[in-house]
């Protein structure tokens, strides 16, 4: 399960400067957490978050090796730090011990730019299906923190963009078609050099069996496809259209 945004190499060249000479990942809080030299040639950019955020899920996971999950949770589970209660509830999905409360507490923790939040918001609305109404505003509250969060970060647009698609195509999933019509427009405002919102709103809608909804939206994404000269994508969304509008006759 991937909760990290970090790369394989990035993650090795932390954990081995975190670890030289024989130094264990604990031995770099007291409590505050102390950054090791960043090694020479690495040309790591933000290198005293990306350790920080290393260790914190590497001593978790050390704790759940060597002693088990009720120890890990025991030491960690109310630190309140994003990566650790990442890490906890990776180990106890994969133990068949996660449960909704502990997938939102996840969401709710201080965001943490480099966490991989994409699993956890799925796992919510998978064990949420009985409680819609807290699963959706916990979406809610969490598109909000991580736009604070993200928004003027490198990259951080296009994140926020992925979770603002998401959380309109749970309203679409929970029949609040109207909130899902206003952020998909938003979005596709937002996206001006592209077609993917439109071809989400329309899947989303479809999969609801909106049928009109779904072919507004397969014309919305035909005019914006037009206006980029992506004439070929443009016929086909047409077709498709057509094809969908039919389903209404």
């Amino acid at each position: 399960m991937r909760i990290s945004w970090l790369s394989p190499e990035e993650i090795v060249a932390a954990r081995q400067a975190l670890t030289a000479n024989g130094a264990t990942y604990d031995d770099h809080f007291g409590p505050e957490f102390a950054s090791p030299a960043l090694p020479d040639g690495a040309g790591l950019l933000d290198w005293e978050r990306i350790t920080e955020h290393v260790a914190r899920a590497e001593r978790v996971s050390e704790v759940v090796r060597e002693q088990g999950l009720a120890a890990a949770r025991a030491r960690f589970e109310s630190s309140g730090i994003a990566i650790e209660a990442a890490t906890l509830a990776a180990a106890a999905h994969e133990d068949h011990a996660l449960d909704l409360d502990q997938v939102i507490g996840v969401l709710r923790c201080a965001i943490d730019h480099y966490v991989f939040y994409a699993p956890f918001l799925e796992l919510m609305m998978e064990l949420g299906r009985g409680d819609r109404e807290r699963t959706v505003e916990a979406y809610e509250q969490f598109t909000e923190s991580y736009a604070d969060a993200l928004l003027a970060a490198p990259h951080g647009a296009a994140r926020v963009g992925a979770v603002r698609d998401g959380l309109a195509d749970v309203y679409v999933s929970v029949g609040r078609f109207d909130a899902a019509e206003q952020l998909f427009e938003r979005r596709h405002e937002e996206d001006q050099n592209d077609v993917a919102v439109a071809l989400t709103a329309s899947r989303a809608f479809l999969a609801a069996g909106n049928i009109s909804h779904a072919v507004r939206w397969l014309g919305v994404g035909a005019a914006r496809a037009s206006a980029l000269g992506r004439d070929e994508l443009a016929r086909r969304l047409r077709g498709k259209q057509e094809a969908v509008r039919k389903r209404l006759s």
